[in-house]
């Protein structure tokens, strides 16, 4: 496969960064004000009842649709970091890993932003995740400081029951499964694999687990032997696989777009709609140009 070019470098930084910038154009900020009659406004006006018979009123909702956001545009950092490590010596290592560190933050946002799943589920989805979130902490900090309190370093276990129990929900969260009302919260392995299928390409979780993860086979494709006098396999020259690096950069835009294009729905901002449809079907004509294989886009 050819190397990658200055061309390919400049095009991919201005790739990323465009994208970038059309997300946060469409989405600004993570107070999102859905439009009359959309599907977000409709649970904005909730008739559900907590603890007491108190009403829930807008804020639980409009906390988990900011949950949401925070997750897309930690997606969109990701994108940031690969346009500024590209390079002429950029291996796919390094764009895998930051196309896998997208999907994560990506799936977790297109998950909170399920289309047709009402106020109730989408709460208790937001409560899910911080749940399973104070959880690991918890266990973080315990280890690292056992005298130390888990509230100084972020969201505790305690706190998560306790706002759950102000809307009525109670919930489990264990080593075995983290569920509410029938709503569990999927494994990392099961909401990337759903979530690839939703952005329309294949294999991609477990390609980029391999560089996450640093397999031997994800770290050696960023590299070649130098070839003669030396003996194959002793001396070796990065390899910046253009097809590969270009891949990665196509495949991790789509893991910020596809959740975007939910949050769009979800708000009824139909004119952002239109340009996030055009934004996508561009990047698929980016990747035929760039003869990329058809499973990356």
């Amino acid at each position: 496969m050819p190397d990658l070019t200055n061309q390919d470098v400049a095009e991919i930084k201005g790739f990323l960064s465009r994208t970038c910038e059309d997300v946060l154009s469409w989405l600004p900020g993570t107070g999102w004000q859905p439009a009359w009659q959309s599907e977000a406004a409709n649970e904005l006006g909730n008739s559900e009842v907590g603890a007491g018979g108190a009403a829930w009123g807008e804020k639980p909702i409009r906390t988990a649709y900011a949950a949401a956001a925070v997750f897309l545009f930690t997606a969109t950092d990701c994108l940031r970091a690969m346009a500024d490590s590209a390079s002429l010596l950029t291996t796919t290592y390094t764009a895998g890993v930051l196309a896998r560190a997208a999907m994560e933050s990506g799936s977790q946002a297109w998950w909170l932003l399920e289309g047709g799943i009402g106020a109730r589920r989408r709460v208790i989805r937001s409560i899910l995740i911080r749940a399973s979130s104070a959880r690991w902490l918890d266990k973080a900090v315990k280890i690292a400081d056992p005298a130390a309190k888990t509230s100084d370093y972020g969201e505790d276990p305690a706190r998560v029951a306790a706002y759950a129990k102000t809307l009525g929900l109670s919930y489990v969260c264990n080593s075995k499964k983290t569920e509410c009302e029938g709503e569990v919260l999927p494994g990392y392995t099961e909401r990337a694999v759903n979530f690839e299928k939703a952005v329309g390409v294949s294999a991609a979780y477990s390609i980029y687990s391999g560089a996450a993860h640093s397999e031997l086979y994800a770290v050696m494709q960023g590299w070649r032997d130098a070839g003669p006098p030396h003996p194959p396999g002793t001396s070796l020259e990065r390899r910046p696989d253009r097809e590969a690096v270009w891949s990665s950069v196509i495949i991790g835009a789509g893991f910020v777009m596809v959740p975007a294009f939910e949050a769009l729905s979800r708000l009824d901002w139909n004119a952002r709609k239109r340009q996030a449809r055009d934004s996508m079907q561009k990047n698929r004509a980016l990747a035929r140009r760039m003869n990329l294989p058809q499973w990356s886009w």
